[in-house]
């Protein structure tokens, strides 16, 4: 049998806060990338929404999912570290591991 080698995967995700969630009421949603190893894109994706599912979010937007190229042009020497960082944080975890998270305020409306 051969053996099979795990990828670091990575992924932009959009999402909402669940009603579960207690950012509900403050915040609107979001965005953060992600890291995790897995052996192919439909495995990575699945881990992915069972963990965003343990934070109460729900994703509405995945830009995508593929293999993190570690020789990637990022706009900067730190950019390119920090993304390498969460690279090898992912490849020594079974975690989804995530980078910062954006998110947005909810929108008040004065009727």
């Amino acid at each position: 049998m051969h053996n099979i080698k795990k990828n670091i995967f990575w992924s932009s995700i959009e999402y909402h806060y669940s009603d579960k969630s207690s950012d509900f009421k403050k915040l609107d949603g979001g965005f953060v990338y992600v890291f995790i190893k897995s052996f192919d894109v439909r495995e990575a994706l699945d881990l992915i929404l069972e963990s965003l599912d343990k934070q109460n979010l729900v994703p509405f937007n995945i830009e995508f999912i593929s293999p993190y190229d570690k020789e990637i042009d990022w706009e900067s020497i730190d950019q390119s570290n920090h993304y390498l960082e969460l690279y090898n944080v992912a490849n020594n975890s079974s975690d989804v591991i995530y980078d910062d998270f954006y998110a947005y305020e909810k929108k008040v409306c004065d009727d």
